[in-house]
């Protein structure tokens, strides 16, 4: 199950409210989160981001992935990026890999033989071949 750090929106219409949460990567925007590490308020001036440092970095060396936007939020809260740098990296080696053998099997299914890959059309029926000649007198 892979984990991501993202934003979840709250507030009205345009006056958005952010938390930023530890989320399943399968959970919907604004699902129930496995931990709320904070918020974020574009609108404020006061305190426009609040967050558990500790916490985000637990979560990142246990390999959560944070959203492009949280990964900003956390540059700027002195959140280094080496911390989930390293973490991405095995991931993007696996990503690799996949693309690799899907690359490998587009390769096997374009050797075949041009004929084999058409669809062919079904041939007419009597009934079918009925209809298109009452069609075609009226």
């Amino acid at each position: 199950m892979s984990v991501v750090i993202r934003l979840s929106r709250a507030g009205r219409v345009h006056l958005p409210y952010y938390h930023i949460g530890v989320y399943n990567s399968r959970t919907r925007r604004d699902g129930r989160p496995v931990e709320q590490l904070g918020f974020y308020d574009p609108k404020s001036d006061k305190e426009p981001v609040r967050i558990d440092v500790e916490r985000a970095r637990y979560w990142l060396s246990v390999g959560a992935r944070p959203s492009v936007t949280v990964a900003t939020i956390l540059k700027g809260q002195g959140v280094a990026s080496s911390e989930w740098a390293k973490k991405a990296a095995t991931a993007s080696d696996k990503d690799k890999k996949t693309s690799a053998r899907k690359a490998s099997a587009k390769k096997k299914s374009a050797k075949k033989p041009a004929g084999t890959a058409a669809k062919k059309r079904k041939p007419r029926t009597a009934s079918s071949k009925a209809r298109g000649e009452r069609t075609a007198k009226a």
